[in-house]
Parts: structure tokens; sequence; C-alpha cells
């Protein structure tokens, strides 16, 4: 009887004990995807500006001609190509700004949507940029104020817009805010999520370009993705990136149930646990990027 009580007693406290500990692991790991939410992407979308600097850089000291043409003609841009430099000096924004606005576009920092003409070209141009990840280039997109200046730096030249109105809040669905109303209006629009961390809806700040009289017909940066809807992309929008999720995920696992067997057989925790560290920390560094693929968009 005192034999069995104790044998459900230790079994209790195994149950206890691997209850603990999964929990423990799971709080670890959701701790570190919050760090790398917080700190690994935007390490990432460092080291991406600083190759669009170097491509900007390539681009504009290539040779000029003696006598430059009387009217410059800008570059349509393909998706993923640099288009210039955003600056908005009222909240410390100064990014290397891309064409498109999908998943890879915007790691690398604020993207230019489909369909939108180039600065300082008739029409609105709509750029989206992240709040919270990837270097959070428009974190505080809701400190700007009517009257604030922001710069676009291309190739061809450096373009002033004036922001007309104090930022809005709309729905994610409004896709309407990223088209031209009206095609003789130069007009720029940034796109953020709303509240911070969340995609429940969107924050809009809109601006005119200082000088319309200058302002050059439009010429559409295009792409066969259907980049508005970006602004309301829920779970599992981007289905590509499940496999590779599921396949890191098992090897995660591998790896840790692997490091404990390994100590089973009486190596010291002091060899196994570093070496499965070196090991895990990298894979899930990866595993964590595909993850992100898979949330709801949080621009």
């Amino acid at each position: 009887m005192q034999s069995s009580a104790r044998g459900n007693r230790e079994r209790v406290d195994r149950v206890l004990d691997t209850t603990g500990r999964t929990l423990i692991a799971a709080g670890l790991l959701l701790l570190s995807f919050v760090a790398y939410q917080l700190w690994g992407t935007g390490f990432a979308e460092s080291r991406a500006q600083d190759k669009l600097a170097a491509e900007f850089s390539r681009r504009t000291t290539t040779t000029i001609p003696s006598v430059p043409p009387t009217l410059p003609q800008p570059v349509v841009p393909k998706k993923g190509d640099i288009v210039g430099k955003i600056s908005i000096p009222s909240i410390d924004v100064s990014k290397w700004l891309i064409a498109g606005v999908g998943y890879e576009q915007l790691k690398k920092g604020p993207g230019l949507f489909a369909g939108s003409p180039l600065p300082g070209q008739l029409g609105n141009v709509a750029i989206a940029g992240h709040r919270t990840t990837y270097g959070a280039p428009f974190s505080r997109i809701d400190e700007i104020d009517t009257g604030d200046v922001i710069t676009i730096q291309t190739t061809v030249s450096t373009y002033t817009y004036v922001v007309n109105k104090e930022p809005r809040i709309v729905a994610a669905t409004d896709i309407q805010v990223v088209k031209t109303k009206d095609p003789t209006v130069a007009s720029l629009t940034l796109v953020s999520c709303h509240p911070k961390w969340t995609s429940k809806q969107r924050i809009i700040v809109t601006a005119l370009l200082q000088k319309q009289e200058t302002a050059m017909p439009p010429t559409t940066f295009t792409t066969d993705a259907v980049e508005p809807e970006v602004l309301n992309e829920g779970w599992f929008h981007d289905l590509s990136a499940l496999p590779q999720t599921l396949l890191l995920a098992l090897l995660l696992v591998g790896i840790w149930v692997g490091a404990l067997i390994i100590q089973r057989t009486g190596r010291s925790k002091w060899m196994v646990y570093p070496i499965t560290l070196a090991v895990f920390a990298p894979v899930l560094f990866v595993f964590f990027g595909y993850l992100t693929r898979l949330l709801p968009t949080n621009l």
C-alpha cells in the first residue's frame, strides 16, 4: 500500500516536472520570438539598408554626360529595386525606399505600392512601412503633424512634400487610400498599422508636392501582384512558407530531443548544452523568419 502511494507520488512528480519544464521552454521560446521581432528583424533591415545605400551610390556615381538632358527621365523600377531615400525630419526617419510592398520588400525598408507613380510625378505616391518590426521606419508616424516636410531623394531629383492633414485611421480593408483619386495632383500617402503591435486598422498620412507645377506625368511602377491587398492580409497569407516552417519546427524538436538523449547517456550537460545552443539558435532564427510570414500582416 505504501509502495503504491509512493509510486503514484513519483508519477505525479514526474508529470509536474515535465509540465513545468514544458511551460518554461514555451515561455523562453515566446520571449525569443518577441526579441526576434524587436531586434532580430531590425538587424536584418539594417543590413538590407546598407546594401540599398551602396546600390544608390553606384547608380548616382555612374558616368554623367557633360550636357545633361533638359528633362531627365526616371527609370521605372522593377520589384525589389531601390527607388530613393525618404526622409521625415520631424520623426527622425531617413530610410532607403524600395519598389514593392510584399514581405520580402518591406523587411528591407519602406516600400512603394504597385500602381503608384514615382516620386515627383502626378498622382498618389503610396508608401507602406513597418511600425514595430524590421527597423520600424514608421514607428512614430502618429506624431506627424500638418505642415511637416517629407522629402524623397531619387537619382533624378529631390522632391519635397508637405503634410496637409493630421494622421487618420482607416479600416484595414480600405485599399482606396493608396490609389490616385485626382490624376492632376501630385500627392503622397504613407501607410502603416494601427494600433501599434496589431494589424486591426491602418494609419494614413497624406502630403502634397510643394511645387505642383513641376510635377511630371506619371510613370507607374507595376508588378504582377495585386499589392493593395497587403493592407488586409490575415493568417497564413503566405502559404509558401508553411512547408519550411513545419520542417524547421521538426528540426528544432529533433535537436532538443537529441540533446536530452545524449545527456542521459552520461555526458556532461556543460558540454551538451553549449553545443546544442550553437546549433539550435541559428535554426531558431531562420524558423522565426518563416513563422512571421504566416502571421497577419503587421505593417
